[in-house]
């Protein structure tokens, strides 16, 4: 078992990392929902391709924007009252809502994520993991969830499989530096752990 000490300053910067992915970006109602918009294709070339940080901020937020577009009115609205309950911590109201979202708008890519974040932050980390499999089944380039995966091993004191989700996100967008410092901290932890016998 891992040193809690050892894992303290990875975890000192995972609840930031997820709280940054769940306010930034505002839900919208549309009936051309989310993950199945044609256009992501492009905005992904876009990011990959991008040689500069704000070019590829903007396309970021670009691809956030149209993920977290919600199938229609009714999953909008469930969605905003569970964004407003989980910005006043009340995670539980947030899970039920949630938990209404994901049986109405099965394939709202985003519902499962940002159940994924709730559960996390009640420490239900299966939970998590199950949802975030499920939004990646839905959307398999979703670097956030790819993220949140990596943040969710981490707590496991799984680095090895935290690594390997932190390096899947930086393969659809590189340009996350909170994600690049969890690589390079978590291979700095790895070496110094001392070599089986």
């Amino acid at each position: 078992m891992a040193d809690s000490r050892q894992n303290s300053n990875f975890i000192a910067i995972t609840i930031p990392l997820f709280v940054v992915i769940m306010l930034s970006f505002a839900f919208y109602s549309n009936s051309q929902a989310d993950q199945y918009d044609p256009k992501l294709d492009n905005l992904f070339v876009l990011l990959r391709d991008a040689n500069n940080k704000i070019t590829a901020s903007q396309m970021e937020r670009k691809i956030w924007a149209i993920w977290q577009q919600a199938p229609n009115d009714t999953a909008f609205q469930i969605m905003r009252r569970a964004q407003a309950a989980m910005n006043k911590r009340d995670f539980k109201s947030s899970i039920r809502l949630l938990d209404k979202l994901v049986t109405q708008a099965p394939n709202f890519a985003e519902a499962w994520n940002q159940r994924a974040i709730a559960l996390y932050l009640v420490a239900d980390y299966d939970a998590s993991l199950r949802d975030i499999d499920q939004t990646l089944a839905l959307e398999p380039r979703h670097f956030g969830a790819m993220a949140g995966r990596g943040q969710v091993y981490l707590r496991l004191n799984e680095h090895k499989l935290a690594l390997q989700a932190f390096q899947a996100a930086l393969e659809w967008n590189p340009w996350m530096e909170n994600v690049q410092s969890y690589v390079f901290r978590i291979r700095k932890h790895i070496r110094s752990l001392p070599k089986p016998i």
